[in-house]
């Protein structure tokens, strides 16, 4: 009799972790918050995650980016249709985010880390940890420029910026080439909500050039386009927020 009693408090004991263990993770994801980077990054998504009465009462609702978090320069949310599941949702955000991922052509000349697209927020709780997650906006960046010859250069790389373009004064960013290195720091000055003027500073101050942005939303994707002239008169273009291809196609002649 003991012998049974005692195979059976084992097996409880086994059992136990297993039991909680779906708790414990649900208890792990952290809420989310309007005023969350990821929300203040994406205005128009925030507006319809938290504010739209349409999508705002959706019985589920569903935020897809990709990872890791200096890919995430673009995103897809997915709210109910009809009786959807919360896992319909999610697949539907992450079929969206990948197809806009695909739709802007290949991302190594601007990143040497393999960008997944991934459901990051599911029915404001977040289901990556939070440390994963930006802090700050990233995007693709190509900086195209005449050298003293009138050769075009090239510099592609991600760009990283702390705050938000056009709602302060004054932003400063940073670029990065693929390695992870940085090599040009900046600022942006806003005259009106979507443009104003830039100045940067590359390799330790041997390139340099300033000029005018705009930002421009849409199609293809969100982005930055700085225009101006070297320090030498030369002129010199600046993309964020589009692959270096599609870049240079769009904005490249010059």
């Amino acid at each position: 009799m003991k012998r049974f009693l005692a195979l059976i408090l084992l097996a409880a004991t086994a059992l136990a972790p297993a039991a909680w263990a779906p708790s414990a993770a649900q208890s792990s994801q952290a809420k989310a918050e309007r005023r969350d980077p990821i929300f203040l990054r994406f205005p128009e998504m925030a507006e319809r995650y938290w504010v739209n009465t349409e999508t705002a009462a959706a019985s589920h609702k569903v935020v897809a980016i990709p990872m890791p978090r200096q890919c995430a320069f673009l995103y897809a949310d997915s709210y109910t249709k009809g009786q959807m599941s919360e896992s319909e949702v999610q697949q539907m955000a992450l079929s969206n985010c990948n197809r806009k991922l695909g739709e802007l052509g290949p991302l190594g000349e601007n990143y040497s880390t393999d960008c997944r697209c991934q459901v990051v927020v599911s029915n404001e709780r977040y289901v990556v940890p939070r440390s994963s997650l930006p802090d700050d906006s990233y995007g693709p960046v190509s900086i195209f420029y005449r050298d003293d010859r009138g050769n075009v250069a090239r510099l592609n790389g991600v760009a990283r910026y702390g705050a938000l373009i056009g709602r302060d004064r004054s932003v400063t960013f940073a670029v990065e080439n693929q390695r992870g290195e940085q090599v040009c720091e900046g600022t942006f000055t806003n005259n009106a909500p979507a443009s104003g003027q830039f100045s940067l500073s590359c390799f330790a101050g041997k390139f340099s050039g300033s000029g005018s942005y705009q930002s421009k939303t849409g199609a293809p994707n969100d982005h930055i386009i700085a225009r101006g002239q070297t320090s030498r008169g030369l002129p010199v273009v600046m993309v964020i927020g589009l692959p270096a291809q599609l870049a240079v196609g769009t904005y490249g002649g010059i």
